[in-house]
C-alpha cells in the first residue's frame, strides 16, 4: 500500500514536542504537527526535562511507582514516573488505513470526541489485529484521546448537555480538574466488555511538579459515579434512565472517561492501554496531548 494511503502516527519523541508547544496558545490539534527542538523563549529549557531533573534531584522515584494509580505514601517517586512515561510515549509505528477516505475512521472517532466538547490529543492511536468492521487492513482500529479543563458538564453528542437540576451538582469535572476520554473510530468496536478497566492516563503537571497514572472507566460507569450517585434517591432512577437513553444514540462502544485532579497549570498527559471486546485484547499506543487548566 503507497505512503500516501498510510495513517503514520509518529510519536518518537511527541512529548518533548508536547513540551516544548507550551508557549503555543493553542492547547493541541486534530492534526500533527512536525516536532521540533523543545524550549521555552525566556530560558531556552525544556519545561518537562527540567521537571524531571529537579524531581530526580529530591532523591525519590526510582521507577518503581504503580500504574495503578498515585502511591500516596510517595508522591514525588509517582510524579516522576508519570512525567518518565509522558516522555517516553512511544515509539513510531506506521499503520494502514482502510481503501477510501485515509482519514474516515479518525474523522469519524474525532468528531464523537469533539461532540462530547473535548479538545483532541496531538495524535491519533490505534490498535491492531482488533476491528470488528470487515475487510479493514490488519484489523486496525484507529482512535483518538482528549481533554477538557473542569468544571465540565456532560455533553452527549448529538444531544448535548444533561439537563440541569436547580441545587444539583451535574458536573463530572470539578474547578481544577481534568477531564480525559478515549473514544475509538465508531463500529471498530463491539461488544465492549463488561469490566472497564484497561486504559491508564499518565499525567504530569509542569507548574506544581505533581503527577500520576489513573485509570479510565466506561463512560456510562464515569457518569454514573460522578454525577448520578450524587442526587437525591428518587431522581437518581429517572437521571440513570435519561443517560442510558441518551448514550443510545452514538456508538459509545470502548469509550472511556476519567477526570483526574491534576491541579491547575500545564498539564501534559498520555493514554494508553487496552480495551476488550468480542473476546479480543486491543492494545492501543500512547497519544500524548496538553491542557491548559485555569
Amino acid at each position: 500500500m503507497r505512503t500516501s494511503r498510510r495513517l503514520r502516527r509518529t510519536v518518537a519523541g511527541l512529548a518533548l514536542a508536547c513540551a516544548g508547544a507550551l508557549a503555543v496558545p493553542a492547547v493541541a490539534t486534530a492534526e500533527p504537527a512536525t516536532p521540533t527542538t523543545p524550549t521555552t523563549p525566556a530560558t531556552g529549557v525544556n519545561p518537562l526535562l527540567a521537571a524531571i531533573a529537579a524531581l530526580e534531584g529530591t532523591g525519590s522515584g526510582d521507577g518503581t511507582g504503580s500504574a495503578e494509580g498515585t502511591d500516596p505514601t510517595d508522591p514525588v517517586g509517582d510524579a516522576l514516573d508519570a512525567a518518565r512515561a509522558v516522555l517516553g510515549a512511544a515509539p513510531t509505528v506506521d499503520v494502514a488505513e482502510p481503501d477510501g477516505n485515509p482519514l474516515a475512521l479518525v474523522d469519524a472517532a474525532n468528531g464523537l470526541l469533539q461532540g462530547f466538547g473535548l479538545t483532541p490529543f496531538f495524535y491519533p492511536t490505534a490498535a491492531l489485529n482488533c476491528s470488528a468492521l470487515p475487510g479493514v487492513p490488519f484489523g486496525v482500529v484507529p482512535a483518538v484521546a482528549g481533554a477538557a479543563p473542569g468544571p465540565y458538564t456532560p455533553t452527549i453528542p448529538g444531544v448535548g448537555a444533561l439537563p440541569t437540576l436547580p441545587n444539583v451538582d451535574t458536573s463530572i469535572a470539578d474547578p481544577g480538574e481534568t477531564l480525559y476520554a478515549f473514544v475509538p473510530a465508531p463500529g471498530g468496536i463491539v461488544n465492549d466488555a463488561a469490566n472497564k478497566s484497561g486504559m491508564q492516563v499518565a499525567w504530569f503537571n509542569v507548574n506544581t511538579l505533581k503527577g500520576g497514572f489513573a485509570d479510565m472507566g466506561g463512560l456510562t460507569d464515569v457518569i454514573s459515579a460522578e454525577v448520578i450517585d450524587g442526587l437525591p434517591p428518587l431522581l437518581q432512577g429517572p437521571a440513570r434512565d435519561l443517560v442510558q437513553r441518551n448514550l443510545g444514540a452514538f456508538p459509545s462502544a470502548g469509550v472511556r472517561l476519567a477526570p483526574v485532579a491534576t491541579g491547575s497549570g500545564t498539564v501534559l498527559a498520555a493514554v494508553f492501554g487496552q480495551v476488550t471486546h468480542d473476546g479480543k485484547t486491543c492494545a492501543f499506543f500512547p497519544t500524548v496531548g496538553l491542557t491548559q487548566v485555569p
